[in-house]
């Protein structure tokens, strides 16, 4: 290993294999007949704080799990990660009760992990014992392997249980505790804890417990979690993924480029004519991947236009590649921007609308929909619908049954917070039609696809699970999240999202009003 960081890998390295001996993670023994040992590899990264700063040397012994045969050497591979509406609810509740959120991390995770089969490595490169042709028979799990997040997850798992920690039905990387002081909530993504609780002292004291078991360290008030900065004042949360890109645009080429005022050129999705084919779309897929991290986090102004472009991975068009740099050329513009949290009341309103027939290709429509959660966002989705519809009217039944199912997994996982929402939910929609069909409970004749998503939109009508309102269409939040938008609309949505430059205070008129 050679370079001016050489020393500082070769650290790294050292200490990576010190907490695998000491965990005693692998026995060196004999092959044993008719086995194959799996290959294993170095891997090195920099781990960054919020601002891109070096903060961390990081080494990591990795398995070469593609090797692995299942039925032999593997059997269950899933292991869930926490989903990021609740990521933000959690905010969102720990602002409303005052809570503090802290942040933790579990070194050397998955060697935690107890394996169920006999599994054999190759020795480390570097850390060869003088039997060159021993291998090491694995106690423990190691990166890399096909069932390293399972067993991981499964073991955390029972270490939270034992701690009297609920794990939530709706979304498995959630787990509430109840004591005396009130409720205590803790996410999990792989190895990264976010806890919310009452005060510093049962904080340590969860860390204390979680340190009989594995190594923990604490990163003390969450400030960054998953490329994405928390920043947090006496009015709330915010979101920015501005240091990630900044990465995607010096990634691309893109940090010199002219900004944009929109993210996608609105006739674009109309364009009839055959394009020009991208020679390589590996470079597509890549940036569209990235831009899709940055849509689902942080920033609903860009999400119909990944969504759309998206359509595109496995055959894009030299017009669909512009656009994707037009989106990082609006990033740059707007990368100063973050997602305001609510700090409100226990009121959920959902808007919804749907762009009926506008992709010339396919005339299917798109759907859109936004949730605001104390007033703030917490939920949004832009997708194109599977059916063909008819009508606008129709086309708006199809957006308000599938912004129905979301709210229904939402009411329940509120519940896990203790949330008891106000019902009825108000959902907000542009389509007179619409809502005089729902709410009289004698539609139109419509096709079995679509009578079916109006009838279950009905039920919760009847059931007073939700009510409906008239939103003018220029008032409705969730136009940009079923088509592209000129400059001046979808400034004045994407502040009515949440999402405002950092020099505004955060929590500031983040209502979802116009």
């Amino acid at each position: 290993m050679k370079g001016p960081e050489a020393e500082l890998w070769k650290a790294a390295m050292d200490d990576e294999m010190t907490s695998l001996r000491e965990n005693g993670t692998w026995q060196l023994t004999d092959l044993p007949p008719g086995r194959k040992a799996v290959g294993c590899k170095w891997i090195f990264k920099r781990k960054l704080d919020e601002d891109g700063n070096v903060v961390r040397y990081k080494a990591r012994l990795v398995a070469q799990g593609f090797t692995q045969k299942f039925g032999t050497d593997y059997d269950e591979v899933f292991a869930p990660v926490v989903r990021q509406v609740t990521f933000r609810v959690l905010l969102t509740v720990a602002s409303q009760r005052g809570m503090v959120v802290k942040h933790a991390d579990v070194k050397t995770a998955y060697l935690n992990g107890e394996l169920e089969e006999s599994i054999f490595m190759r020795q480390p490169p570097g850390y060869e014992d003088e039997n060159r042709d021993a291998v090491c028979s694995l106690q423990k799990s190691l990166y890399g392997l096909k069932q390293a997040g399972y067993v991981w997850n499964k073991k955390f798992d029972q270490v939270l249980k034992r701690m009297k920690f609920q794990q939530s039905k709706n979304d498995p990387c959630l787990y509430v505790r109840r004591n005396g002081k009130g409720y205590t909530y803790l996410v999990i993504y792989v190895d990264d804890m976010v806890i919310a609780c009452n005060d510093d002292e049962e904080y340590e004291e969860i860390i204390k417990t979680l340190n009989r078991h594995f190594k923990v360290t604490s990163l003390g008030d969450i400030s960054h979690f998953l490329g994405i900065k928390i920043n947090r004042n006496e009015k709330g949360f915010s979101l920015s993924q501005q240091t990630y890109i900044k990465q995607i645009l010096e990634q691309f080429g893109m940090n010199q480029a002219k900004p944009s005022k929109y993210p996608l050129d609105p006739g674009h999705i109309q364009q009839k004519e055959e394009q020009v084919m991208l020679p390589n779309n590996h470079q597509y897929a890549s940036l569209i991947g990235s831009l899709l991290y940055v849509a689902v986090n942080t920033r609903p102004d860009i999400a119909v236009s990944v969504s759309i472009l998206g359509r595109s991975v496995s055959a894009p068009t030299q017009a669909d590649w512009n656009e994707a740099k037009r989106i990082l050329r609006y990033l740059k513009l707007t990368m100063d921007h973050e997602l305001v949290l609510g700090q409100g009341e226990r009121n959920l309103e959902v808007y919804v609308d749907a762009d009926w027939a506008n992709d010339v290709k396919s005339r299917k429509s798109n759907s859109g929909y936004l949730f605001l959660f104390g007033g703030g966002p917490i939920c949004w989705g832009s997708r194109k619908q599977t059916c063909v519809a008819l009508s606008s009217t129709e086309a708006e039944f199809v957006a308000l049954a599938a912004s129905c199912q979301e709210l229904l997994w939402i009411d329940r996982l509120l519940t896990d917070f203790s949330v008891d929402i106000i019902k009825p939910i108000l959902i907000h929609e542009d389509n007179q039609s619409c809502i005089k069909q729902m709410e009289s409970g004698r539609a139109t004749n419509r096709s079995k696809h679509v009578d079916t998503k109006y009838h279950f939109v009905y039920q919760l009508l009847e059931q007073g699970m939700i009510r409906m309102q008239y939103c003018p269409t220029d008032q409705m939040i969730a136009d940009m999240l079923t088509k592209p938008l000129t400059s001046v609309k979808l400034t004045r949505f994407r502040e009515a999202a949440g999402v405002y430059p950092s020099r505004r205070s955060v929590g500031s008129d983040a209502t979802g009003k116009l």
